[in-house]
């Protein structure tokens, strides 16, 4: 991708080049080229405007590699937002449903004191208890599911910050030409 971004600054910059060299040629050969120093300030000039135009073709070839990685960071972060916004409710979720948990095993406890006190009540007893442990047994595994779902959603956000630093280091690196 990066390629289809730099070729038109290096055409652009080749074409000037050439024809910078051109004008230089026909007119090197007008004057003659009479005086050594002559030539040789005119072969420094060239190599001159020659390194300006490459580091002006690299500079512009830098830029657009430059907004280019910037459009790509804002797009991770934008979507590493959106996937934290999705979290949220499902961590919200999942702590209520560990407090449903921790207040039916709570319950479940009680429950078994009051059975030992009532002895009379326990067949009744009994079937709460078992329709609290099935209750709990749903919210486990309902917090396990939620726990897969944040995780594979912890990833792809981790991978992203990745991609985004990869792409930040690349920006930080110096092309070779």
């Amino acid at each position: 991708m990066t390629r289809s971004i730099l070729t038109p600054c290096r055409a652009a910059g080749s074409s000037r080049l050439v024809r910078f060299l051109t004008v230089l040629a026909c007119s090197l050969a007008l004057m003659g080229c009479e005086d050594e120093e002559k030539k040789k300030a005119l072969a420094e000039a060239v190599e001159a405007r020659m390194s300006l135009a490459k580091v002006t073709a690299d500079l512009t070839r830098a830029k657009s590699q430059i907004a280019y990685l910037k459009d790509e960071l804002e797009a991770v972060k934008q979507t590493r937002n959106e996937l934290q916004e999705q979290t949220e409710p499902l961590f919200g979720e999942r702590d209520n449903a560990m407090a449903a948990a921790e207040k039916a095993q709570e319950r479940i406890k009680n429950v078994t004191v009051q059975l030992n006190e009532q002895a009379e009540s326990a067949e009744m007893l009994r079937k709460e208890i078992t329709e609290l442990e099935l209750a709990i047994e749903n919210q486990e595994k309902t917090i396990a599911e939620q726990q897969v779902t944040i995780e594979q959603l912890q990833e792809i956000i981790e991978q992203q910050q990745g991609t985004a630093e990869e792409q930040q280091e690349n920006t930080d690196l110096p092309e070779q030409p």
